[in-house]
């Protein structure tokens, strides 16, 4: 007789924060926990985030359709938070240090408590009078491929692949040019041929990105210090 198999099972449900689309999912399980703890191990940031990815993939319901190289980078982090709340528990103890003694003080954090911040920038942003971008936040994919950690790290190749990777469209008076049938050269010789101040412009939306985030509060065991520490980004978290 075959023995069961267990977890299967899609007992659990989230919304995708930049979509609002709910999607089920199971807790990932010993073979992929042990998979995450070897990439853990190696302190590798593009080996962490292809197994995270990879992980929230072979959790999700595969009739959901939901591309995971598609997703923004805020998806991914608050997605894996959620499946691992379900997977080994939803408390997470991290060290906080006091502002004023810089003593480490234990913390645990409700990890399904966790919310994505929101973001009242434009999608549109304008170049010229007669010529517009269409932007969306970067995945982590893009973040992957040009070996970034985080969006204000980088050199200067490394930010046009960044702010190219994001770009949806170019509006101009006349028609709505979807870049995704433009080739990645063409699209950096058109952020190349911006002045400095329109690509600021650009790039500015990337930096009001929607994260990951949650308020702690706390006072020092060796201090007494109040401290009021805002967690941002999935490695505040772990």
């Amino acid at each position: 007789m075959a023995l069961p198999r267990v977890n299967e099972t899609l007992n659990f449900s989230m919304k995708i924060p930049s979509t609002g689309e709910r999607v089920k999912y199971r807790p990932y399980l010993v073979k992929e926990e042990k998979v995450l703890l070897q990439a853990f191990e190696s302190q590798n940031l593009t080996s962490i985030l292809e197994t995270m990815c990879d992980t929230i993939e072979s959790c999700l319901d595969e009739k959901s359709g939901v591309r995971v190289d598609d997703l923004a980078t805020f998806d991914v982090e608050y997605m894996f938070t959620q499946i691992r709340a379900s997977s080994v528990g939803e408390s997470s103890d991290i060290l906080l240090k006091c502002d004023k003694c810089s003593h480490e003080n234990p913390a645990s954090i409700d990890l399904s408590e966790l919310e994505v911040t929101t973001s009242s920038a434009d999608k549109i942003i304008e170049i010229t009078d007669e010529i517009s971008v269409e932007m969306k936040y970067p995945s982590y994919k893009v973040l992957i491929d040009e070996d970034i950690k985080e969006l204000d790290d980088g050199n200067a190749d490394q930010i046009i692949s960044l702010v190219a990777g994001s770009i949806v469209a170019v509006l101009t008076d006349e028609e709505r040019i979807d870049v995704s049938k433009e080739s990645p050269e063409e699209i950096k010789d058109f952020l190349n041929s911006l002045t400095a101040i329109q690509f600021q412009k650009v790039a500015e939306f990337l930096q009001d990105m929607p994260q990951l985030s949650h308020d702690v509060e706390f006072d020092c065991i060796d201090c007494g210090e109040h401290n009021i520490v805002k967690l941002r980004g999935l490695s505040d978290f772990f």
